[in-house]
């Protein structure tokens, strides 16, 4: 049987439309405040409390996060 996928890579097709620097860095952000909401379950914090913990505003939180 031949080739399972034909063509070029998706990563290959959003260098092509220079998209792929900002699909990686939105998919990193993604990565990161995933794993700061889990630890926040484990930790069993609030935003609020993360907020103060990093001396910034819970507003501030939310853009990171968000």
């Amino acid at each position: 049987m031949g080739k399972k996928h034909s063509g070029s890579s998706f990563d290959a097709f959003l260098k092509e439309e220079a998209l792929l620097e900002d699909a990686t860095t939105v998919a990193l952000k993604r990565v990161i405040a995933w794993q700061i909401a889990e630890e926040m379950k484990v930790q069993q914090i609030t935003k609020t409390e993360l907020a103060k913990r990093m001396h910034t505003s819970r507003i501030a939180l939310n853009r990171l996060l968000d």
